[in-house]
């Protein structure tokens, strides 16, 4: 399998198979922590090494000092100890 194959099928994972793929994440860390009481949302940035902007990386503001470079929001839910529950993809230039 060649690496583009691969993030092609990222992309279909993405549309396709989110929720499913959050509803596996979320049965998974309820069996291991027994219930969920408790959860962590964070946001952060992650930016491409390229000048070139598409629908969802944007320039915008950046924690690393990346303003020139296209980006993007990447919000996670998680339980106790860092068990994935849900993810969302924002563009780059909102705040």
């Amino acid at each position: 399998m060649q690496k583009d194959e691969i993030y092609r099928f990222l992309d279909r994972l993405d549309r396709k198979y989110k929720a499913e793929l959050e509803q596996i994440s979320y049965e998974y860390s309820k069996k291991v922590l027994g219930e969920i009481g408790i959860v962590f949302y964070d946001m952060t940035t992650i930016y491409f090494e390229s000048e070139d902007e598409d629908d969802l990386r944007k320039t915008g503001f950046s924690k690393d000092g990346k303003h020139q470079n296209p980006q993007i929001y990447l919000g996670l839910l998680v339980g106790m100890n860092g068990y994935p529950i849900g993810y969302e993809i924002f563009e780059g230039n909102i705040y």
